[in-house]
C-alpha cells in the first residue's frame, strides 16, 4: 500500500532539497507499510539512530511505516494502538536524508494512519526531538497525567529513560 508519493517541483529529482519547499515527496520515495522482510534493515535504522529496536517484532509491524528510496530504507516511524490513543514511536531518518523535512513527512503519514484507526491522542517519548514535535503540534504533558494504557506501554515503562519528555497531540 503507497501512502504518498509526489512529484518534484523546483528541485532536481533525488535531490533532499525537493522533499523542502514542495511539500510533496520525489516519486522515487515511497512511503508504505513495513513488512516482515524489512524488520532487519528497519531494526538497524532504529540501532543507528540510538531508539531501542528490542521489542520490534513482526507482529508489531502492521502499524510501522517506511520510507524507501528504490530499495533502500531511509525512514521509519510506527505506531502503538492502545483503544483510542496511540504511541507514536522509533521515528528515525536515515543520516543522509536527514535535515530536509522527511521526518515530518513521516510524522505526517503516521497522523493519517492513526486518524484512520480512530485514534483521538497521539502520545510521544523523547530525549531529543520536544522541539521538533512542538513545531508539530505536540505539547509536553506530565508523565503522570499519561493515561494508564501508556503508562503500561514497554516504551513508557521501562525502555525510554524517566529524563524522556512525554507529548501529546489531541
Amino acid at each position: 500500500m503507497r501512502l504518498r508519493a509526489g512529484r518534484v517541483t523546483g528541485a532536481k529529482a533525488g535531490s533532499g532539497s525537493a522533499l523542502l519547499e514542495s511539500g510533496h515527496l520525489p516519486r522515487q520515495i515511497v512511503l508504505e507499510r513495513a513488512q516482515s522482510r524489512d524488520l532487519a534493515a528497519l531494526c538497524q535504522l532504529l540501532k543507528l539512530a540510538s531508539l531501542p529496536d528490542e521489542d520490534v517484532t513482526e507482529e508489531r509491524l502492521q502499524h510501522f511505516l517506511i520510507g524507501r528510496l528504490d530499495t533502500r530504507l531511509i525512514g521509519v516511524i510506527g505506531l502503538e494502538p492502545y483503544q483510542d490513543v496511540a504511541l507514536l514511536r522509533s521515528l528515525a531518518v536515515a543520516r543522509e536524508h536527514s535535515g530536509v523535512g522527511f521526518g515530518k513527512h513521516l510524522v505526517a503519514a503516521a497522523e493519517k494512519l492513526a486518524a484512520e484507526m480512530k485514534i483521538t491522542s497521539i502520545y510521544l517519548l523523547t530525549t531529543t526531538a520536544d522541539r521538533f514535535f512542538e513545531r508539530l503540534g505536540f505539547r509536553r504533558l506530565q508523565r503522570d497525567l499519561a493515561p494508564l494504557a501508556i503508562k503500561s506501554s514497554h516504551q513508557f515503562a521501562s525502555l525510554c529513560p524517566t529524563s524522556a519528555v512525554l507529548m501529546v497531540k489531541p
